[in-house]
């Protein structure tokens, strides 16, 4: 079972992060971001909180997702 210090939890958060901005399409967009932080946990799953958007002097856009991660398999699901 995997820990919330784990390098392999955090990467999968990074790979989160990663393909939310491509998906999104905000990867070339000045202020484009997205976090994915573990804000809970039980004994069979990490609860994520996903934040990404586009924040900059022209707009202030956030949108805020939740997803599990089953911390056997790391597999995130959306909430």
């Amino acid at each position: 079972m995997y820990n919330i210090d784990d390098l392999e939890v955090k990467n999968e958060l990074d790979k989160l992060e990663q393909n939310t901005i491509y998906d999104t399409g905000i990867k070339n967009i000045s202020g484009g971001f997205a976090n994915a932080d573990i804000f809970d946990y039980d004994e069979d799953y990490f609860d994520i909180e996903l934040k990404w958007g586009i924040q900059n002097d022209c707009e202030n856009n956030v949108h805020t997702e939740q997803y599990k991660m089953d911390r056997e398999t790391l597999e995130i699901t959306d909430v």
